[in-house]
């Protein structure tokens, strides 16, 4: 009976583990259904920009929230805004200078449940080579087999010396920029 029950143990253990193993597994972002939008406003207009190439390595678990990662890398190159020059602009130095950070980060560092069904995601958003720690509160939703991550968080945009010098004014630019983000992820 001891070994009997050695075994079982055992088989308990290692099931147990795999699962621990299935929320750490990666999952696959699919671009297409996904998005990393921002909105800042000059002059008190909003103008809304968005990044076209992005990646995501996740392992997103709604029943393992404390064992789930992810790390955003977003082509700061790839961003769009309404008009080209806009678009050409802010690729510039005094704003994401993209000759010398080609890219942005955010790593997470914890997943939290709310009380109220939403989740919240602590991490790491490092941006033109300034690092800042961000929570964002978010959504997850099961589409099928698909997993559905979306909220959105506020920066300021000189904390990450976004527009500096005449464009550190904050009555012509403003220095809150709200980021909108949906990644769609398939196990």
């Amino acid at each position: 009976m001891t070994m009997k029950r050695g075994w079982w143990l055992q088989a308990v253990l290692l099931s147990l583990g795999l699962l621990g193993a299935a929320a750490q597994a990666g999952q696959a972002l699919v671009p297409e259904q996904s998005a990393i939008t921002f909105v800042g406003k000059q002059m008190g207009v909003p103008a809304e920009g968005k990044f076209q190439a992005f990646t995501a390595d996740a392992a997103l678990d709604p029943a393992a929230i404390d064992k789930s990662r992810v790390r955003v890398v977003i082509d700061m190159n790839s961003v769009t805004l309404p008009a080209a020059d806009l678009t050409t602009e802010v690729k510039r130095k005094r704003w994401f200078d993209t000759e010398n950070f080609p890219q942005a980060t955010f790593e997470s560092k914890q997943f939290r449940k709310l009380d109220n069904g939403a989740y919240q995601v602590d991490g790491t958003l490092m941006l033109k080579g300034v690092s800042r720690d961000i929570s964002a509160p978010l959504t997850l939703k099961t589409e099928g087999s698909d997993l559905l991550a979306e909220g959105q968080f506020e920066i300021k945009r000189l904390d990450f010396n976004v527009g500096d010098g005449q464009w550190a004014d904050t009555d012509t630019v403003a220095n809150e920029v709200q980021i909108k983000f949906k990644l769609r992820l398939k196990p």
